[in-house]
């Protein structure tokens, strides 16, 4: 019988929490689209459940994956360098990363107050969105995408990035942006004091 190799069975482990929380960030993000798109106001309660679930499943991908980084090249720059396809991985949850402390920070707090020009106050948070959800996505490919790795090299895989990104956002200014406005109420001036409409 063969003796069992610790490495190889902590870097297993350590993909199958991996997908794990990948699978927990799909179900977290989904159920905060749920929070603001599936009743006329948005749940806030349901949103900052699902937001703290998504930022843990977030904290646990960054952990399992550089500890894999680890793992297989230690702390050596010089093979980070040669690995294309990891550095794209890795920019793109950077730029998910950043991402979501917006979503959170920015985008959120508009959604519990009554906006002036609701419209206005929605193109943030839905660029937002749309850079997440993109993310999120594009992560997932990059990550099993290494027979594209020699083909785009990490130029080619952050310029599609780049291109999904523009268009995801333009499709959200265009389709998301209007249905988050009509959530967020308006705020109105009568005689002198604020109406939330």
């Amino acid at each position: 019988m063969e003796a069992i190799d610790p490495i190889a069975i902590a870097r297993m482990l350590l993909i199958y929490v991996h997908v794990l929380a990948i699978a927990a960030a799909a179900a977290a993000v989904a159920f905060g689209d749920f929070a603001i798109f599936a009743r006329p106001r948005i749940d806030r309660t349901m949103l900052e459940t699902a937001s703290w679930f998504a930022s843990i499943a977030l904290a646990a991908l960054w952990i399992s994956g550089l500890t894999m980084i680890v793992i297989d090249i230690g702390f050596d720059l010089a093979q980070l360098l040669d690995k294309p396809k990891l550095l794209a991985k890795l920019t793109v949850v950077m730029v998910l990363t950043a991402n979501s402390l917006a979503l959170h920070w920015v985008a959120f707090p508009r959604f519990y107050l009554p906006q002036a020009d609701a419209l206005r106050a929605a193109t943030l948070p839905a660029v937002f969105g749309a850079v997440s959800a993109t993310s999120w996505i594009y992560a997932a490919f990059v990550g099993v995408a290494k027979p594209l790795s020699a083909v785009l090299g990490y130029g080619g895989f952050i310029g599609l990035f780049a291109l999904l990104l523009l268009g995801a956002i333009a499709l959200s200014l265009v389709a998301v942006r209007p249905c988050l406005a009509s959530r967020m109420g308006s705020v109105q001036v009568s005689g002198g004091r604020v109406v939330a409409g």
